[in-house]
């Protein structure tokens, strides 16, 4: 197997031996002491003043369990984690992303599925495309909590053009074609004329019809509409060059170069976040990630959410890192507690708010039965717009796939090539297969294949 030194470092990986001497101590069951377990996790100031006060009542709970609180922003946590576990300190349970498979590999972290029966658990539970395992028989666990690609609005932009709202059926859906036109109609420059008049001043817009992340998680649902993928069909090589794998990439390249209904980076990095852009209505779409809710809850916009512009094989995917719980744990018992309260929908109010603001349940019953929906997605609460039951929940369960990072090996290696080439298509420098191929050459090499066996 070629190995894939980014993803945890050296200094991490020979470090794996040490940490194993611990293990043998892990179960302190019965002991009426004080135990201190270390939790590791990232998230906006909404979702960390949200863990803060869950892990408070956590406690509250145990009175026997004190839990070290350590945020961390995203873009530095495998950073932190990784120096944690060098220097002998890692945590007892984390946050995680797609480099949780390979600390797998390296015996870093719990083969989930051995702790099932501890935590009265069955792998029957969940949603069959939720878990991130890294063999047949060895699992990080499912993920923590879904987070899907999503369609959102700001529905004051959508009347006052007097165009109609976004779809929420799968359906219903508009083509890419309409929504490109629907884009253009809320594209406004500071005279007040839209993208599609022919006096539109490109250099001076006030509002954008859409913004989008640009990230895998809002291109690859596209793209797997589309018949394409992220690998190419023999799993060899990257797919991104492929012709419908490309086209989908310049389709959202062209909302920035050629229609002027998207900003460019530049301008993009000069906006706020996806909840203040739509609220001050910089924007009239967004296509992203539906971790954006809670902050849409509390910005005070008249927001929705739809389903995404695809009329053909809709196809998605729900999303999220798992909780791990790392080997060197003293305290393997009370880290299963932890896990146990931070998943269960209904652990307690401040883990309910949670599910029904940033989060949404991995467990398959509250996708199957109307009472457990309508007790996380009933359209009464404030982060659960009208239509939000279809839009979101019955379109993604009823279309979702594994998704790519959860498929893919050594995808957090491979992503960072890609995301760094793709910036040169959303510039304009380069089209989609030109980056995409010439960006091949340095990824094939990383490329393994998938975990199930199957393209992604």
């Amino acid at each position: 197997m070629k190995r894939r030194g980014m993803a945890l470092g050296l200094a991490a990986l020979m470090t794996c031996t040490a940490l194993f001497t611990t293990t043998a101590n892990a179960k302190n069951k019965g002991s009426d002491e004080k135990e201190t377990i270390k939790f590791t996790y990232w998230g906006s100031g909404d979702e960390k003043k949200a863990i803060e006060e869950s892990v408070d009542k956590f406690m509250e709970a145990n009175p026997n369990i004190e839990v070290d609180l350590m945020h961390i922003p995203s873009e530095d946590f495998l950073t932190k984690l990784n120096a944690m576990i060098a220097a002998g300190e890692a945590p007892d349970v984390s946050y995680s992303a797609s480099w949780k498979c390979q600390m797998g590999e390296d015996g870093l972290i719990y083969n989930f599925y051995d702790l099932l029966d501890d935590m009265g658990l069955s792998k029957d539970d969940y949603l069959s495309t939720c878990w991130w395992n890294w063999s047949p028989t060895e699992s990080a666990g499912p993920v923590q909590a879904n987070v899907t690609t999503n369609l959102m609005y700001n529905v004051d932009c959508f009347e006052e053009a007097g165009v109609d709202l976004p779809p929420t059926k799968v359906e219903d859906a508009w083509s890419w074609d309409e929504f490109v036109e629907m884009a253009q109609k809320l594209t406004l420059d500071t005279e007040g004329r839209n993208a599609a008049d022919p006096d539109f001043d490109a250099n001076n817009i006030k509002q954008y019809g859409v913004m989008f992340g640009t990230d895998w998680n809002v291109y690859m649902p596209f793209i797997l509409s589309a018949g394409g993928g992220y690998l190419n069909e023999s799993m060899d090589g990257l797919g991104l060059n492929d012709e419908k794998s490309a086209q989908i990439l310049q389709n959202f390249a062209d909302l920035i170069n050629v229609y002027h209904v998207s900003p460019t980076a530049v301008q993009k990095n000069a906006m706020p976040s996806a909840a203040t852009a739509l609220a001050a209505k910089q924007t009239a779409m967004y296509i992203d990630g539906s971790w954006n809710h809670l902050d849409l809850m509390n910005s005070g916009c008249n927001w929705g959410v739809g389903v995404l512009p695809i009329d053909e094989n809709y196809t998605t995917f729900f999303d999220g890192g798992s909780l791990i719980i790392f080997k060197s744990t003293k305290h393997l018992e009370a880290s299963e507690k932890l896990y146990l309260w931070l998943t269960n929908p209904e652990s307690s109010e401040r883990i309910t708010e949670l599910y029904r603001t940033l989060w949404m349940p991995v467990q398959t019953e509250y996708y199957t039965d109307p009472d457990k929906i309508d007790f996380w997605a009933s359209e009464e609460l404030p982060a659960r717009p009208e239509g939000f039951q279809d839009a979101i929940v019955k379109a993604t369960y009823d279309h979702a796939v594994v998704a790519t990072e959860i498929n893919v090996k050594n995808f957090n290696e491979i992503n960072t090539l890609v995301g760094s080439a793709l910036e040169q298509v959303w510039s304009g420098k380069k089209t989609a297969e030109e980056a995409m191929t010439e960006v091949k050459s340095q990824t094939d090499s990383l490329v393994e294949g998938t975990y199930s066996g199957e393209r992604s």
